[in-house]
């Protein structure tokens, strides 16, 4: 399991005609302890573990929206406390300005935890880092500053199955639940097509629309829906609302998706398009930026994502023959000749892309085949509390293209 937790689970207001259950939830921000306000010149979240409350301080508009979703008493902020915690006792900067850019925003949250995540490591690492705000550069900016005995690097984050799907049903339920005269709780199971990850534009689009136009026709059954026969059960185009009642005005809502085997291509070609993706931000820099070597990070959920797919998609598919039988001979590419004359050699050989006996590469991934991949020096895998896993890239532009960085975690 991720060290954050099996946080599925949407914990949200429900019901009560006559109250606004995000008024409700600000006025947790209330303190009730103004002099602790005075004194430290800055908002105090009450209900809210330590470190999490001082982060938020920075942004307390956040604040209702995940009292919302998770209440104060819920395990989110136990992790979350711990997260920042961790953070600034390895002094790593700008955790504070981090949260301002979120704004309102509840998925720009979500990836800036995940930022979160790929700093402690890299903390843990021994490295120091500066997170970075939106506006560190006029152009698009990275996500932290990273240093280390071996130079600077730029990092950018992401999260593997970063879609809104999830954030647009539970914004489009919460609304009209907390209409209802009834205070209820909603369950969501969601079908394969919702709960697979996509790596096209078009097919996120795609599930995006879906996922409104089902909290839409749902919003407008319920409005017109005898309370009375709860429990029950609503399902629309593949999707499942378990409503049932509730004793108070808050209870728990869950967005499960539903039993599924993920295809081991799903995740190459996820992590090839988020690679090729976060490319093109360097390619906006200008001047010293581009000195900076360039990680991208991928901060990841999915537990059956394994090494060898993300070998597949950043150098290849490889083959192996067993004795008696030996590889064909294979054509070296002239990129892989040239970055083994560059003190490239070692890893080249270790990941086969200089043939061996036995096992030659079929086909390249990303790292060979897209040129904007130039501009990355390699990629950053962390799933859940698994050793991370790093694939530098041999055919970097000249000036990020470091082989020290086979070490790099």
């Amino acid at each position: 399991m991720d060290s954050r937790g099996d946080f599925s689970q949407l914990d949200g207001l429900a019901g009560g005609s006559h109250e606004d259950p995000i008024a409700g939830s600000a006025n947790l921000l209330r303190s009730e302890n103004s002099e602790q306000a005075a004194i430290t010149g800055g908002i105090v979240l009450s209900n809210l573990p330590q470190d999490i409350d001082w982060a938020l301080s920075s942004n307390p508009e956040i604040v209702p929206i995940l009292l919302a979703k998770y209440p104060a008493t819920h395990g989110y902020w136990a992790y979350l406390d711990t997260l920042v915690k961790t953070l600034r006792g390895a002094n790593c900067k700008n955790i504070q300005e981090k949260f301002v850019d979120v704004a309102n925003n509840l998925s720009k949250f979500e990836s800036t935890i995940s930022e979160l995540e790929i700093a402690r490591l890299l903390s843990q690492k021994g490295k120091q880092v500066e997170l970075l705000t939106d506006s560190f550069l006029p152009t698009k900016s990275p996500d932290m500053l990273v240093k280390d005995a071996n130079g600077e690097y730029y990092v950018e984050a992401m999260r593997f199955s970063d879609d809104e799907t999830s954030g647009i049903i539970f914004d489009g339920l919460r609304s009209s639940i907390s209409r209802l005269p009834t205070p209820v709780y909603v369950d969501v199971t969601l079908p394969q097509d919702l709960s697979l990850p996509v790596t096209r534009h078009n097919e996120r689009q795609m599930k995006e629309t879906k996922a409104k136009t089902v909290v839409e026709q749902f919003n407008n059954q319920i409005a017109a829906f005898n309370l009375r026969n709860l429990p029950t059960t609503i399902s629309i185009d593949g999707v499942t609302f378990h409503l049932s009642k509730s004793a108070s005005k808050a209870g728990p809502r869950f967005i499960n998706s539903s039993g599924i085997v993920v295809p081991s291509q799903k995740y190459v070609d996820r992590i090839r398009y988020i690679t090729t993706l976060k490319a093109e931000k360097r390619a906006t820099w200008l001047c010293d930026h581009l000195k900076k070597k360039y990680i991208v990070a991928v901060d990841c959920e999915q537990m059956m994502l394994d090494n060898e797919d993300v070998d597949q998609a950043l150098l290849g598919y490889r083959e192996t023959y067993l004795p008696p039988l030996t590889a064909p001979k294979a054509k070296i590419p002239n990129e892989v000749t040239l970055a083994a004359n560059r003190s490239w050699s070692s890893f080249l050989k270790k990941v086969h892309l200089i043939p061996t006996a036995n096992t030659i590469f079929t086909s390249y991934g990303v790292f060979l085949t897209e040129p904007i991949c130039k501009h990355v020096s390699g990629v950053l895998v962390r799933v859940g509390s698994r050793y991370p896993y790093f694939v530098p890239n041999p055919f970097a532009d000249a000036l990020i293209n470091d082989s020290s960085l086979v070490g790099f975690v």
